[in-house]
């Protein structure tokens, strides 16, 4: 009967020095800020495109609640820049976060949809009409 050998490592083909680290985004104080990271805001106004218009429009909801994109792609013909147009669906929705983030990424609180509305005409979450009117006070030339 053979009796098995005990592993040793002298088997093995020796390992190479390894340098292992992990890294994680800290947030905060002594981390990085999320626009730092490339997490939220950090997009500028040009950045935004017709994909985040669809994201935005399929992830509220308003495809499964309409049935089609056509009120999507109207907004979009007319030559409403796809930051406002998501700034106006935003407001209609209450979603107070992305209002935050796209007002930060410039997008234009006097904008008016196809139905005449401004974001401030949309919002009825009073948290969301003060940021607006927040948004609109530092506007030059713009009665809150």
């Amino acid at each position: 009967m053979a009796v098995p050998r005990p592993f040793t490592s002298s088997r093995l083909a020796p390992a190479a020095p390894r340098d292992v680290t992990a890294n994680f985004f800290r947030f905060g104080k002594n981390g990085f800020k999320a626009e730092d990271a490339g997490i939220v805001g950090s997009q500028g106004r040009d950045d935004y495109t017709y994909d985040d218009v669809e994201q935005y429009f399929n992830y509220m909801g308003f495809l499964a609640t309409e049935g089609t994109y056509d009120r999507m792609e109207a907004m979009l013909k007319s030559g409403l820049h796809c930051i406002d147009i998501i700034l106006l669906l935003a407001c209609s929705e209450n979603d107070t976060p992305k209002v935050q983030e796209i007002l930060k990424a410039g997008a234009d609180p006097t904008v008016r949809g196809l139905d005449g509305k401004t974001p401030l005409e949309l919002a009825t979450k009073p948290e969301l009409v003060n940021l607006l009117k927040g948004a609109l006070a530092t506007k030059k030339g713009v009665a809150v």
